[in-house]
């Protein structure tokens, strides 16, 4: 199951009693960089970050990718009591402190794990603990386009799966391998479960609203770098998102790419030069 990636160690530690797996690579004393992976079925630190973690790793940062709790070889466990990024965003810090990383680190994220990494900031407790943020075609949670609610379809078959490849974009040379990891580890007990377990009816007697989500005007204070990198043909957000965002957050950086919604997985070493000059210039800006 774990993939074999060039100057890449695929580990599984235990954190706050949850089986927790990561992969890692660079020096140990390279500036930290978060990979968080998509939310879509089968996600994995390696099917999102596959082709550009070694490269990562090679220009000289320390890069962590964590499976999400309910994905890839990570517990299949979830709460249901909060946001789908609090307890991810908690956990993951949990994780870093087990690494002995403590200092303020690089996010970068993919789809929802791009909106996991922009919701980390809404937290001012943890700002000190964030460099910059990057984000791919995630947006927090708004601007949703109608193939959005295409992603859910899924019914264990293959053929299933394909489809929501399509909007992911994933139309290269290596698609067929990238089906087969993201297959096995949708087929991993428990991942379909824990996907499920958040879209639960619940019956109006004991129905609960949750407050206002002020999301994403509790932005508008951060001061770390921003970059949101906006995949043109995407079909999965409103265009317009990577601009509305940046009317709200100070100094965030847009860059656009003539892709789809996963750049990363398409078109690695391009999306790596964006993300590896903008998180050279934001770790110099952090010394």
């Amino acid at each position: 199951m774990p993939t074999q990636l060039p100057t890449i160690t695929d580990t599984t530690v235990v954190v706050s009693d949850l089986e927790t797996r990561y992969l890692t690579g660079g020096p140990e004393d390279g500036a930290p960089v978060v990979f968080f992976h998509d939310g879509a079925w089968g996600g994995s630190a390696d099917v999102t970050w596959g082709d550009i973690l070694p490269l990562a790793a090679d220009a000289g940062f320390r890069v962590i990718a964590p499976d999400f709790l309910g994905y890839g070889g990570s517990a299949k466990s979830v709460r249901v009591d909060v946001s789908p990024f609090a307890f991810r965003i908690r956990h993951t810090f949990s994780l870093l402190d087990s690494l002995g990383i403590t200092g303020p680190v690089h996010f970068v994220g993919n789809s929802f794990g791009g909106s996991l990494a922009l919701r980390a900031l809404t937290d001012p407790a943890d700002r000190d603990r964030i460099a910059s943020v990057t984000s791919i075609n995630g947006t927090g949670g708004p601007y949703k386009a109608p193939d959005m609610a295409k992603m859910g379809a899924f019914d264990g078959t293959e053929e299933a799966l394909s489809t929501i490849l399509d909007l992911l974009g994933d139309d290269t040379a290596n698609r067929s391998a990238h089906l087969e990891a993201r297959l096995s580890w949708a087929k991993q007990p428990g991942h379909f479960i824990t996907m499920l377990a958040p879209h639960t009816q619940v019956p109006d007697l004991i129905k609960v609203d949750r407050p206002e989500d002020p999301y994403p005007h509790n932005l508008s204070d951060v001061t770390v770098p921003v970059l949101l990198v906006h995949g043109t043909e995407d079909t999965l957000y409103e265009p317009v998102w990577p601009d509305k965002l940046a009317e709200v957050i100070p100094g965030a950086e847009v860059a656009r790419l003539p892709h789809g919604h996963s750049p990363n997985i398409t078109h690695p070493r391009e999306t790596w030069d964006i993300l590896g000059e903008f998180l050279a210039r934001a770790t110099g800006a952090a010394n």
